[in-house]
């Protein structure tokens, strides 16, 4: 069964309240009421009702001030305002919009209008909510498209540098078994010359010991060993550490993130996807402040923009013959935006396509390679969910640079 609609009925007229309360409730509606817009704000925060009748002239706050306030609150801001006024002047319709209303409804109003426009809006809504949540299912399946594509190369990545860690332990542990007697007949050797007895048999024994197990050989490669081990130990332990991050960074609440460190954990993410056709280059501002964003989806953007370089080397590239292009990472801010630029030495966008590559489903690569996701899921986190921008430059045969801008939350543009 179906849950029924909430509206919150806000009008300094008590009889307004009751007339469209009494009336709603006949076609299915559950209202609240609030009498100023004070109290609307306090009902909409806790009750997250589907509309809002708002009226405009009210004691203390008025309805634009009111609308204004619901719109720059993150729970209520998307909430559709309709407002109810006596005054239709133009001026007061076209502020009506301007403080994020989405419709008009002039006294003395018409239940049939009033429920009619409601109607309109409210389906409205619920079509923008299948959106949102289409395009949550899409993030989720983009993500683990992206998760998919890198399971196979992070388990070589840690492959390897197991392996050589499993075959030097194999060494350490052979070595040690030959070493063991000789130190033996060491010991036996020391104590016969300390007891003053002729020792040179048990000299002769050791000499012929060291000579068999290769004392020279071993010396020297014990240390390779020991530190070819830590360092693949250490290889792991990074790629574990940044596949933690990467996959604990998808917080549904807005916060402030450090995306130097984003950047970083991504590069380890996706190591395997550039370090055989590239060398990457950071050049990242210490100085970068926090930004106010979603980090997980905006690592899920950067993910995709190392690949996509990656893959455009790949391609441009002969990997066989140990050719490596570059990608460039980049970060600054400027003035109350962060910038990060993802650059790559392909062989660049072709300009008749470059118009569509954030357009949904569009790629250039096989069927079957890629679901033409990405870049309009990147362009759909950047510009709509965070208000910023993203843009390419490119030239054929030179490369290719994404930009990104986000910009900084309120607090820190106060103080610039």
């Amino acid at each position: 069964m179906r849950t029924p609609q909430t509206i919150l009925i806000v009008d300094d007229n008590r009889t307004n309240r009751i007339l469209l309360a009494r009336s709603l409730a006949t076609s299915g509606y559950l209202t609240l009421e609030a009498c100023d817009g004070a109290k609307a704000i306090e009902l909409a925060m806790e009750h997250r009702p589907s509309i809002i009748l708002l009226d405009v002239q009210m004691p203390t706050m008025d309805g634009f001030e009111a609308c204004t306030r619901l719109k720059s609150i993150e729970k209520t801001a998307a909430i559709p305002v309709l407002f109810l006024t006596s005054h239709s002047e133009p001026a007061n319709i076209e502020r009506a919009f301007a403080v994020g209303g989405c419709d008009c409804i002039a006294k003395p109003f018409h239940m049939g209008e009033v429920k009619a426009r409601l109607a309109v809006h409210l389906g409205l809504r619920e079509a923008t909510d299948m959106l949102e949540e289409t395009h949550a299912q899409l993030l989720l399946a983009q993500k683990m498209e992206s998760i998919g594509q890198l399971a196979a190369g992070v388990a070589h990545e840690i492959n390897t540098p197991t392996q050589f860690v499993g075959d030097n332990t194999r060494f350490l542990r052979d070595t040690f078994d030959q070493l063991a007697p000789a130190l033996g007949q060491v010991r036996k050797l020391l104590e016969t010359a300390i007891a003053g007895e002729d020792c040179e048999g048990e000299a002769k024994a050791v000499k012929e010991l060291f000579e068999e197990i290769e004392l020279d050989y071993i010396l020297e490669e014990f240390p390779t060993a020991l530190d070819q081990s830590i360092e693949g130990l250490q290889r792991v332990s990074t790629i574990v550490k940044a596949m933690k991050e990467f996959s604990h960074s998808g917080s549904s609440e807005m916060a402030l993130a450090d995306l130097n460190r984003s950047l970083e954990t991504t590069i380890n993410v996706a190591s395997h996807e550039w370090k055989y056709v590239a060398d990457v280059e950071k050049d990242f501002d210490e100085d970068l402040p926090d930004v106010y964003c979603h980090e997980g989806e905006i690592a899920q953007v950067l993910l995709n923009m190392i690949v996509n370089a990656a893959h455009a080397l790949r391609e441009e590239l002969n990997e066989e013959a140990g050719e490596k292009g570059v990608i460039r990472l980049s970060t600054c801010r400027s003035g109350k935006y962060v910038e990060i630029r993802v650059s790559d030495t392909g062989a660049g966008i072709p300009e008749e396509i470059r118009q569509r590559i954030f357009d949904p489903f569009f790629t250039t690569k096989a069927v079957g390679e890629g679901t033409g996701q990405g870049l309009a899921l990147a362009h759909k986190v950047v510009v709509q969910e965070h208000q910023g921008t993203i843009s390419v430059e490119s030239e054929v045969g030179v490369g290719t640079t994404f930009i990104i801008r986000l910009p900084l939350g309120r607090e820190l543009e106060a103080v610039s």
